[in-house]
C-alpha cells in the first residue's frame, strides 16, 4: 500500500512539474502575441500617420481645386506641408503650388478658373508644317 501512495504521489509531482511547464511555455508565447501586436500596432499607426492621412487630405485638395481660389488652393497645400512635414505628398503639394503659381491668372472672382483651351489637331498639323518644310538636313 505504501508502495502504491508512493507511486501516486510521485505521478502527481511529475505531472504537476509538467503543467507548470506547459503554464511557462503558454505565458511565454501570450508575451509574444502581445509585443507583436504592439509593432503592428505601431507600424499602421505610422502608416497612418505618414501616408493615409495625408493622402485624404492631399486628395479632397485636387478634387476641389476647380471650385477654389488659387489662393485658397495654395492655402491648403501649404497646410498639408505643415501638418505632414515627414509625407511623400509634402513633395506632391510643392508641385501642385507651383503649378498653381503657373496657372494663378487663369482664376477669376466672377468666372472661376478659365483655362486656356487645347489647340484642335487640325491647328497642330499648321504648326508642325512649317517647321518640317524649314529643315533643310532632314
Amino acid at each position: 500500500m505504501k508502495n502504491v501512495f508512493a507511486t501516486i504521489i510521485t505521478i502527481l509531482v511529475f505531472t504537476s512539474c509538467n503543467d507548470s511547464r506547459k503554464l511557462k511555455d503558454l505565458e511565454s508565447r501570450i508575451s509574444n502575441i502581445e509585443n507583436q501586436n504592439k509593432i503592428l500596432s505601431d507600424s499602421l499607426k505610422s502608416l497612418n500617420a505618414e501616408f493615409l492621412k495625408p493622402f485624404k487630405t492631399y486628395e479632397k485638395i485636387v478634387l476641389f481645386e476647380f471650385k477654389n481660389s488659387s489662393n485658397e488652393i495654395i492655402s491648403d497645400y501649404e497646410f498639408l506641408i505643415k501638418d505632414y512635414p515627414n509625407s511623400f505628398w509634402k513633395h506632391e503639394a510643392k508641385k501642385r503650388i507651383e503649378n498653381i503659381e503657373k496657372r494663378k491668372k487663369y482664376w477669376t472672382e466672377k468666372d472661376g478658373w478659365k483655362l486656356p483651351k487645347k489647340p484642335k489637331k487640325t491647328q497642330l498639323i499648321k504648326i508642325i508644317e512649317p517647321m518640317a518644310i524649314s529643315c533643310p538636313g532632314c
